[in-house]
């Protein structure tokens, strides 16, 4: 989900009551899937829960703003159309092309797989085969769910108060 850790609350965190609603304000712990129209899951929480400070946009901002307005322990879904652009969309300039030898020894990229690139900068960047002719590797770094319907199914497991002027 590319979710970013909130540093601020770490180690400082109150857990808020049983009856909290969301403000928009806190840290968020949940667990979440995302499954295709035909329902197939393509990505998941697992056994540990997200953690998302809301309003620091870790989150495309139509998900974020779901949380407002939950209880803890509250499950549900939040539907996306395609059309919606809610993860953006595709840009031509977001696919490159790699020499082979780039890939680690006995690694063989084929299409479909993906992988994490570090960044000159220090972070890091997911792209997705999309072809491989001789030497060459062609790339996708766009966001993977640009251009499909999806369906996000979330349960609020924590919210801890934000530590602002704590």
């Amino acid at each position: 989900m590319y979710l970013a850790q909130c540093a601020r609350h770490q180690g400082r965190a109150k857990l808020r009551g049983l009856n909290t609603i969301v403000t928009g304000n806190e840290t968020v712990l949940f667990h979440y899937r995302v499954l295709l129209v035909d329902g197939r899951v393509i990505e998941s929480s697992g056994a540990n829960p997200e953690r998302v400070c809301l309003g620091e946009g870790a989150l495309p901002v139509r998900l974020e703003a779901t949380f407002a307005g939950r209880h803890l322990g509250e499950a549900y879904h939040i539907d996306i159309d395609a059309e919606e652009q809610v993860f953006g969309v595709a840009d031509d300039d977001n696919t490159i092309i790699f020499p082979l030898s780039e890939f680690p020894a006995g690694v063989e990229p084929v299409v479909g797989a993906l992988f994490e690139f570090d960044l000159p900068h220090g972070g890091v960047s997911a792209g997705r085969v999309i072809r491989v002719e001789g030497p060459e590797v062609l790339m996708d770094f766009n966001h993977p769910l640009i251009g499909k319907n999806v369906r996000y199914e979330i349960k609020i497991v924590a919210v801890e108060a934000s530590s602002k002027g704590a």
